[in-house]
């Protein structure tokens, strides 16, 4: 997928301010994140746009991430709109 099927899907752009990245390439970089109505997100970063992840909340901030498939991705999105 690219960064236009990701927002096509519902995704919402944040950037980065990544030094290490902006040393690197001159940009600060971005991620591709979509909020679900259960509290798990879906993200994708910039580097990585072949590399979806769901995110899992554990608790105290902190998330399990999964990678997922593509169809998976899709699944999830479809399955949530269901529930909205």
């Amino acid at each position: 997928m690219n960064y236009q099927d990701y927002i096509n899907l519902g995704f919402k752009r944040h950037d980065l301010s990544c030094a290490v990245e902006m040393k690197e390439t001159g940009y600060g970089g971005y991620s591709l994140e979509k909020k679900l109505s259960n509290g798990m997100e879906l993200g994708v970063c910039f580097r990585e746009l072949y590399k979806p992840k769901l995110y899992i909340p554990k608790g105290n901030g902190t998330f399990y991430v999964m990678p997922i498939t593509f169809e998976c991705l899709q699944d999830i999105i479809r399955n949530d709109k269901k529930k909205k």
